[in-house]
């Protein structure tokens, strides 16, 4: 037989052809093992095995920077990609689309190896962790703009310090992208244009996949570089994530880490009043010691004749008694005024105070409406007064009435 033989090329190309056809698109699950990320490039190369087969496996870097894991040797995961042939060496690979830990023993096992890993390298030492100012004056939160959250911390606030400034920086606190969000907030909060005396990071609670963004090893770095004191409010009471290692104080909730950052207002009276009661009490001390003292001068031989002088002493002792006594006094009463004066403003802006003044306001499926043209006839309403919620039904605008002269039509006529 007359047979044309195919260079190694032409076979190796038809041979890509078929499998990059037939496996274009696959999913398929093994164990991590020879992980190597490009230090320049940044591109990861690594084997997927199991107990009998090994898979070469590469993972660009665009896609490896929007992984919520690290991954490393001995991981179980399962991938999405293409299985692809490198011609030169006729060597076949998947490039991998997505790559996700296979099941929660996993992300257990993930967790604990970066925990143990950055415990070594002392970024969880209680020796590094700072005080958190007694008193602060500006508070960044880092946070989703949207849901309880920022509500649940602002309303603990307002009620126990409301003195202070609090500034949101939103993001994405779960999924694809929100390390780098989470990341690019923080760094933004460090600035020193916002003076901001303590960062919260701070997200209602959920599964260990739901928080798994607080437990990558690039957010836990960034926190560990923070100039400003970090507190960690992922929201769960009894689990941790690595993030709570790291920060300078952890919080179960977001509401406890407002309890446990501000002062109560009403302790602070009560403290101003006591220190304005050892402070008289001192001063009067103070002053019958002296009075005691002038006495037993004016009472001695050497001194009984200048009594007039002693009696001058009295006086002025007398007069600066009274002067440091009102001026402490107004000290105290000024600091007590600014902060009823606040309460009484928080107060009067409420949307509670609103409605008690005969105001209401509109609910659509449960959300505020602001403008009219959100609204369409045979719309389901709830009115919302301050005793309670009347359901309503938009009505069908009214047809334009033309207005007819009669006179004119007899003229016409």
């Amino acid at each position: 037989m007359d047979i044309q033989p195919l260079t190694v090329t032409e076979f190796t190309r038809k041979l890509k052809i078929l499998i990059q056809e037939e496996f274009s698109d696959v999913y398929i699950t093994g164990e991590i093992s020879n992980f190597k990320k490009h230090a320049i490039s940044g591109h990861c190369y690594f084997t997927l095995k199991d107990e009998n087969a090994a898979l070469q496996a590469v993972l660009w870097n665009y896609r490896y920077n929007l992984l919520n894991f690290t991954p490393e040797d001995g991981l179980k995961v399962i991938v999405r990609g293409k299985i692809t042939v490198y011609e030169p060496r006729g060597n076949y690979q998947i490039d991998i689309i997505e790559i996700r830990l296979a099941g929660i023993g996993e992300l257990q096992l993930a967790f604990e190896r970066l925990k143990r890993k950055l415990e070594e390298e002392g970024l969880f030492e209680e020796s590094r962790k700072r005080a958190l100012p007694e008193f602060p004056n500006r508070i960044g939160i880092i946070t989703s703009e949207s849901g309880a959250v920022i509500e649940d911390f602002k309303r603990v606030t307002l009620k126990r310090y409301p003195l202070v400034d609090i500034l949101l920086f939103p993001v994405s606190v779960q999924g694809p992208g929100s390390v780098e969000s989470i990341i690019c907030a923080l760094k933004e909060a460090n600035k020193e244009k916002y003076s901001l005396d303590i960062i919260v990071l701070a997200r209602g609670g959920g599964s260990i996949e739901d928080l798994w963004s607080f437990n990558d090893e690039r957010l836990a770095r960034e926190v560990f570089k923070s100039k400003v004191p970090t507190v960690s409010a992922i929201g769960h009471e009894t689990d941790f994530t690595i993030c709570d290692f790291v920060a300078d104080l952890r919080a179960p909730t977001p509401s406890a880490a407002a309890e446990i950052i501000f002062p109560d207002k009403n302790q602070l009276l009560e403290r101003l009043t006591q220190i304005d009661y050892y402070i008289n009490d001192s001063i009067k001390s103070w002053f019958r010691y002296y009075y005691d003292n002038l006495d037993r001068i004016k009472n001695s031989y050497v001194m009984n004749r200048p009594v007039d002088i002693l009696n001058q002493y009295k006086i002025r002792l007398d007069e600066n008694y009274k002067m440091i006594s009102d001026v402490l006094k107004n000290t105290v009463n000024k600091y007590k005024e600014r902060l009823n004066y606040m309460e009484r403003l928080l107060l009067n802006t409420s949307p509670e105070h609103t409605l008690k003044r005969g105001f209401a306001y509109v609910k659509k499926d449960g959300k505020v409406v602001s403008r009219k043209a959100l609204l369409k006839p045979f719309d389901n309403i709830d009115i919302v007064f301050y005793d309670g919620t009347i359901g309503a039904e938009i009505l069908k605008e009214k047809p334009e009435v033309k207005q007819t002269n009669l006179y004119d039509n007899e003229e016409a006529n």
